[in-house]
C-alpha cells in the first residue's frame, strides 16, 4: 500500500473521481478520508491548509475518497468500495469540525471554542443619578456570549466632546454583561458618547486584531422617580382652619422632586364631608439646614371629620406609572379654645317678665363652639356695683338650665326697673361681651281670647285637647308672658251652670312637629286656654252645648279684673255613622292573616280611631280584629283563617246596631299562594369592620299574592348562609344582620359583599333579594335630603313656609328667631339624619332676616318677607320667610 501521496496527487484524484454507486453514506461528496482524518475538497485544496493535510499523510492510514457521486473509492487500487469499511473519523471544512462513525454515519458536531463576534444590547440609561450602562454579546454562532472583561477590552467616553480619563471610565464584568460605570458628575442634557472594543488579544500586544465595537450616545436626562417616602411630623394638635403639617418626603439622591409635582387623592371618611373641605399642600422646610429641602405636606379643613390622603405624582392619581404614597388620614376638629362672644342686642326689659336670646361663642377662626353652662360666667352690674335684681340663666337647646350642658340661650328676668350692664366670659379665654340691659316696669292692659269657636274643633269625647292662644298686652303695647298665678278662668253655660276642668290657663309652646303642647314659665312661649273635650262634665253631651269662658287676670268678680269672653261650642260626642272596609271579600289560608283598611265615621264626616266603639262578629273559621294604627293614623281590620272553609265577619256599631259592614272570608289550603315576593330593600346593611355591636340589621318583608293574604314566617322556610348571617323572624319579618366575627373579607364578608337570602313557601313559590353589607361610613344621599315637614307654616301655599312672630292659627307669639331643619337618609335607611349644620345657608334679604350660615338659625329683623336658601352638596333648598307686623 502506499502511505505517502502528495497534496496535489491527491487533489487530481479527488477531481477525476467519476464512478457512479448508490451511497447511504453522511459525508459531504468530494470528502478524502485520511486515517482517522477526513477533509473537505475546498479546505483540503487550500493551500494555507497543507502543512495540515501532509500530517495526516505522514501519520499513515488508508486513504479513501468520495467522489462527487456519492462513492467511496480506494486511493490504491481507485476501485469503488463499500463505506463500511471507512473508519471512524473527524470530519474538517472550512467553517467546523464534525465527528463521524465508522460506516460514514453518526454525525456529531464539534464547535470551535466560543468567541464574541457581536455587541447586541444596551441597557439601562445615563441621567443625571444612573451613571451605568450595560451591554450584551453575541458569539460567532449567533449565541448569548458571557462577557469576562479583560485586557482584550477597551472602554472610552466623552462628555460634550471632551474625552474622558481612564480614571472616569470603569469598565467591570457583571451578570455576564459588560458594565460600564462612568465617574463623573452629570448635568440634564449633558451628551454622552461610550465607545467599547473588543480584540483578539490584548489590545497593547503587537498585531491585535478588532473583534467586535460598539458606540452608543445618551443625553442626559431628569432622573425618574420610583417612589414616594412619607415620614410623620406626628402633630400636636389638629383643628379646623389652620396649617397642620401632617408628613415630609425626603429629596431622592440627585432627584428632582419639586413641590409642584406632588398631588394629593383624598377620599372624605366622615359623613356629611366632603374633599373640597380639606386642602392639602405641598412646601419646602425652608431655611438653612441640612433639611431645609425637606418638602413638607401639610393640610387645613374647613370641616370637621377624617380625610383619607394618599400624595402621587403623576397625571392623574389613576393613571398608568402614577407614584403613589402610602395613605394618611388627616383628622380634624374644631379648636374649642372661645375667642370671642357675639354682639347681643336686648330689646327693653319688662320687669318680672322674661326675656331670652341667643348667646353664640366663637374661636379664633370664626367657628362656632359649645360651651357648658358652669364655664360661663353673667355678672350683672348696675351703677358700677354687682347687682342681683336682674337674673341670668343659661340655657340648653332643650330651653333647660345648663351646667353641664352646652349653652344655647340666656333668660333675663329683671325684678327692679333701671339700667345693668350684664358681662358675659367664658372662664379660662379671652372671651367677653358687655351687655346693655334696661327694664322698666309695665302694667297688664288687655287679654284677648279671639273669635268665638263654632266648628267642628271641639267633640265631646275626644281625646285630644284643644288650645286657644291668649293674646296678652301690656301697658306699652308690647306682648308680654305674664305669671298666671293670680288668674281665673270659668266655663257656664246659658243656664249659668259651670263645667268644670274643660277649661285651663296653661303655658304652652311647640313641639318638635309644630304642635302646641303645655310647657312651664321657664320655657313658655305664651300662656293659652286648653280645652279638655275628654272632661267629664263635657265627654257625655248628646247635643251640642256653647259654653262661655272667661279668663281674667285675677278673681273674675273683682271691680278692677281685667277680662275677655269667648263662646266655645262643644259638638255632641262621636257616634258611628258609616262602617267602610276596603275589601269585602277576602282569601287566606289556615294559620295566616290578611289586613285591610276599615274607615269609620262619626255624624261629623270625621274618622272615628276608637276600636270600641264598633264590635266585631264571626263564626268558627275565623276571627277577626280592630285596631287603630297610630303612626299610620288610620284603622285596621286583621282577619285570622282559623280552618279551611268560608266564613262570615260582620262589624257594626255598638250604639247603632244597624250600621254594619259585611266580609265573606274563604280560607283554603297552601294551594291558595300563588306568588311569594320580597319587598323591595333599597339599603345596604352596615357590618362594622371591628365591632360586632355596631352592626347593623335589616327587616325584610313579602308579599303573599301581592299583599292579599299575610302568611307568618313560621309557614315558609327562609334560606341563608348559616356561617355569614343571622337570620331572625318576628311576624311577617325577616330580620337579617352579619353573624358575629364575621367582620372582614377573611372572615366571609369584607366591603360591599353581596348575600342572598331567599323564602320557600309549603307549595314551593319562592324569591329571593340579594343584600349588600357594607363598612362604609355612613353618608346621606343627597337626593332625599329634604326641609323637614314641621317647619311649613302654612301648608296651603305652595313651597315651604317659615312665620316667626305667629302661630298656626294666626296669634301673635313671643319668638324672635325660628329653626330650618334638613333632614336626609343615608345608604343604610337610617333616616332623619340632620344635616342642617353641614349647609350652607344664605338669606336673600338680610334686612328682613338673617339666618347663621352654619345653623340655619333664622333672626326676624323687621316686618316684610325675604328667602332663605341652603345648599347641600350641589343641591339648593328654598324656604320663604315671614315677619308679619304686630299691631
Amino acid at each position: 500500500m502506499n502511505k505517502k501521496i502528495a497534496s496535489s496527487t491527491l487533489a487530481a484524484l479527488i477531481i477525476a473521481g467519476s464512478t457512479s454507486f448508490t451511497a447511504f453514506a453522511a459525508m459531504d461528496n468530494g470528502t478524502v478520508v485520511i486515517g482517522d482524518k477526513a477533509f473537505d475538497l475546498a479546505y483540503a485544496n487550500d493551500s494555507i491548509n497543507d502543512p495540515e493535510i501532509t500530517s495526516a499523510v505522514i501519520a499513515g492510514g488508508a486513504i479513501y475518497v468520495k467522489d462527487f457521486n456519492g462513492n467511496w473509492i480506494n486511493n490504491v487500487t481507485g476501485e469503488t468500495t463499500s463505506a463500511g469499511i471507512i473508519p471512524a473519523v473527524i470530519y474538517k471544512n472550512a467553517n467546523c469540525e464534525t465527528k463521524f462513525d465508522a460506516a460514514d454515519t453518526s454525525v456529531t458536531a464539534i464547535k470551535e471554542t466560543s468567541y464574541l463576534k457581536t455587541f447586541t444590547s444596551i441597557t439601562n440609561s445615563i441621567t443625571n443619578t444612573s451613571k451605568v450602562i450595560y451591554l450584551k454579546a453575541v458569539d460567532q454562532y449567533g449565541e448569548a456570549y458571557d462577557i469576562k472583561t479583560d485586557s482584550s477590552y477597551k472602554v472610552t467616553a466623552t462628555i460634550n466632546g471632551i474625552p474622558l480619563s481612564d480614571t472616569q471610565v470603569n469598565l467591570t464584568t457583571d451578570n455576564n454583561m459588560a458594565k460600564i460605570t462612568l465617574n463623573k458628575d452629570l448635568v440634564e442634557n449633558d451628551v454622552i458618547v461610550i465607545k467599547l472594543d473588543k480584540f483578539d488579544k490584548d489590545v497593547t500586544a503587537s498585531g491585535a486584531k478588532l473583534i467586535s465595537e460598539v458606540s452608543t450616545n445618551f443625553v442626559v436626562a431628569k432622573a425618574k422617580l420610583s417612589q414616594l417616602n412619607l415620614t410623620s411630623e406626628k402633630p400636636v394638635t389638629e383643628f379646623n382652619n389652620e396649617d397642620i403639617i401632617y408628613n415630609k418626603i425626603t429629596q431622592n439622591d440627585g432627584a428632582i422632586l419639586t413641590t409642584d409635582m406632588i398631588k394629593f387623592n383624598i377620599n372624605p371618611k366622615t359623613s356629611a364631608t366632603v374633599a373640597s373641605d380639606v386642602t392639602v399642600t405641598a412646601s419646602l422646610r425652608g431655611g438653612s439646614d441640612a433639611d431645609k429641602n425637606d418638602i413638607m405636606i401639610s393640610a387645613k379643613s374647613t370641616k370637621e371629620g377624617t380625610y383619607e390622603v394618599t400624595p402621587y405624582v403623576g397625571t392623574t392619581f389613576d393613571a398608568e406609572g402614577t407614584i403613589k404614597a402610602a395613605k394618611f388620614d388627616v383628622t380634624t376638629t374644631v379648636n374649642g379654645i372661645a375667642t370671642t362672644i357675639d354682639s347681643i342686642t336686648l330689646p327693653k326689659l319688662k320687669v318680672n317678665t322674661k326675656t331670652v336670646t341667643n348667646l353664640v361663642i366663637r374661636n379664633a377662626h370664626n367657628e362656632v363652639i359649645q360651651e357648658n353652662g358652669n364655664n360661663v360666667t353673667a355678672l350683672v352690674y348696675r351703677n358700677g356695683v354687682l347687682d342681683n335684681n336682674l337674673t341670668v340663666e343659661k340655657l340648653n337647646i332643650d330651653g333647660k338650665l345648663s351646667t353641664t350642658t352646652p349653652v344655647k340661650s340666656l333668660r333675663f328676668n329683671a325684678e327692679e326697673a333701671g339700667n345693668y350692664i350684664v358681662r358675659l366670659s367664658v372662664n379660662g379665654t379671652i372671651a367677653s361681651k358687655d351687655i346693655v340691659a334696661i327694664s322698666e316696669v309695665t302694667s297688664l292692659a288687655s287679654i284677648e281670647l279671639g273669635d268665638n269657636i263654632t266648628d267642628n274643633s271641639i267633640i265631646a269625647n275626644e281625646m285630644t285637647p284643644v288650645y286657644r292662644v291668649i293674646g296678652v298686652v301690656d301697658n306699652k303695647w308690647d306682648k308680654i308672658i305674664p305669671d298666671t298665678s293670680g288668674w281665673t278662668i270659668e266655663a257656664k253655660n246659658k243656664a249659668g251652670t259651670s263645667f268644670d276642668s274643660f277649661a285651663n290657663i296653661v303655658y304652652y309652646k311647640h313641639d318638635a312637629k309644630g304642635v302646641i303642647i303645655d310647657a312651664t314659665i321657664d320655657d313658655a312661649e305664651g300662656i293659652a286656654v286648653k280645652f279638655a273635650p275628654s272632661a267629664t262634665s263635657v265627654n257625655s253631651l248628646e247635643s251640642d252645648t256653647t259654653l262661655t269662658i272667661k279668663v281674667g287676670n285675677k278673681t273674675i268678680s273683682s271691680t278692677d279684673v281685667i277680662t275677655d269672653t269667648l263662646d266655645v261650642t262643644v259638638r255632641a260626642k262621636s257616634k258611628v255613622k258609616s262602617i267602610i272596609l276596603a275589601d269585602n271579600k277576602i282569601s287566606t289560608i289556615s294559620g295566616a292573616s290578611v289586613k285591610k283598611e276599615i274607615v269609620i265615621l262619626d255624624q261629623y264626616g270625621k274618622a272615628i280611631t276608637d276600636p270600641t266603639m264598633v264590635k266585631v262578629l264571626y263564626g268558627s273559621k275565623t276571627t277577626a280584629t280592630v285596631s287603630y294604627d297610630d303612626r299610620a293614623k288610620k284603622m285596621y281590620i286583621t282577619y285570622f283563617g282559623e280552618a279551611i272553609g268560608t266564613d262570615t265577619i260582620v262589624v257594626k256599631s255598638l250604639t247603632e246596631p244597624a250600621i254594619t259592614a259585611t266580609a265573606n272570608i274563604s280560607i283554603g289550603d297552601n294551594t291558595n299562594i300563588n306568588t311569594i315576593v320580597f319587598n323591595k330593600n333599597n339599603y345596604k346593611v352596615y357590618n362594622d369592620a371591628n365591632n360586632d355591636v355596631l352592626d347593623g340589621s335589616v327587616a325584610l318583608t313579602y308579599k303573599i299574592n301581592d299583599g292579599d293574604i299575610d302568611v307568618p314566617t313560621n309557614a315558609l322556610h327562609v334560606i341563608s348562609d348559616s356561617k355569614l348571617v343571622t337570620v331572625t323572624t318576628d311576624g311577617s319579618v325577616i330580620n337579617v344582620k352579619a353573624k358575629a366575627g364575621v367582620n372582614t373579607a377573611t372572615t366571609g364578608i369584607g366591603s360591599d359583599t353581596i348575600i342572598t337570602i331567599s323564602v320557600l313557601t309549603a307549595n314551593g313559590k319562592t324569591d329571593s333579594i340579594n343584600l349588600t353589607f357594607s363598612d362604609d361610613v355612613s353618608m346621606v344621599t343627597p337626593s332625599t335630603v329634604a326641609i323637614k315637614d314641621t317647619v311649613d307654616e302654612n301648608k296651603d301655599l305652595a313651597g315651604t313656609q317659615l312665620i316667626i312672630g305667629r302661630d298656626e292659627k294666626g296669634n301673635v307669639v313671643n319668638e324672635t328667631t325660628g329653626q330650618i331643619t334638613l333632614l336626609g337618609v343615608d345608604q343604610y335607611g337610617n333616616k332623619d339624619i340632620d344635616v342642617t349644620t353641614d349647609t350652607t345657608w344664605t338669606s336673600s334679604n338680610s334686612e328682613i332676616a338673617k339666618v347663621d350660615a352654619n345653623t340655619g338659625l333664622v333672626t326676624a329683623v323687621k316686618p316684610g318677607k325675604t328667602t332663605i336658601t341652603g345648599f347641600y352638596k350641589g343641591n339648593l333648598y328654598t324656604i320663604e320667610v315671614v315677619i308679619p307686623e304686630v299691631k
